[in-house]
């Protein structure tokens, strides 16, 4: 399938999109309650809460990257496709599919989970996930050496991925 490339103004602007959509509650019931487990997941196994936090506004943005990204495509792909209404999982199952989504991305065939071309989804992935980091820079860098910086790179780029995979996987079939 030919996906549409956009070009570096239209990835910013995706980006934009994805940030101020993270603002106005986009996520279904269903991410929601999603995201709301993992959260607190994540702040019993986590030694520090502001990281948990931090891993949920990640989740969201990605999250809001595919939102921004379902927008693009139905603007630039004539005849509006009708919306899609989310079947209802179970969590365990909507896991899975976030999972395997963002495995995808990574690892796999990322052609198999964008809506755009991966290219463009990738280099707005990193966009977001430089954007995630940017804030914590000012006040966490100095109190980190580069191995820790290193890890919470990755802890940060694996949220958003998952948050952008969650949207992926329960928009999916």
């Amino acid at each position: 399938m030919n996906r549409p490339a956009i070009d570096d103004a239209d990835i910013a602007d995706l980006c934009f999109t994805a940030r101020a959509l993270a603002q106005t509650h986009p996520l279904t019931e269903q991410a929601h309650r999603y995201r709301q487990i993992r959260l607190d997941e994540e702040r019993a196994r986590q030694p520090v809460s502001e990281l948990a936090d931090w891993a949920g506004t990640a989740l969201l943005v990605g999250y809001c990257l595919r939102r921004a990204e379902e927008e693009s495509v139905a603007a630039l792909s004539p005849p509006p496709r009708p919306e899609r209404r989310t079947a209802s999982r179970s969590q365990d199952e909507l896991g899975n599919r976030a999972r395997a989504a963002a495995d995808e991305l990574r690892v796999g065939d990322p052609d198999r989970v964008t809506l755009l071309s991966s290219a463009t989804t990738v280099v707005a992935l990193d966009r977001i996930i430089d954007t995630e980091l940017d804030k914590r820079r000012d006040h966490m860098r100095e109190q980190l050496d580069d191995e820790a910086w290193s890890e919470l790179e990755d802890y940060i780029s694996w949220w958003v991925v998952h948050g952008y995979g969650l949207r992926a996987g329960e928009a999916a079939g």
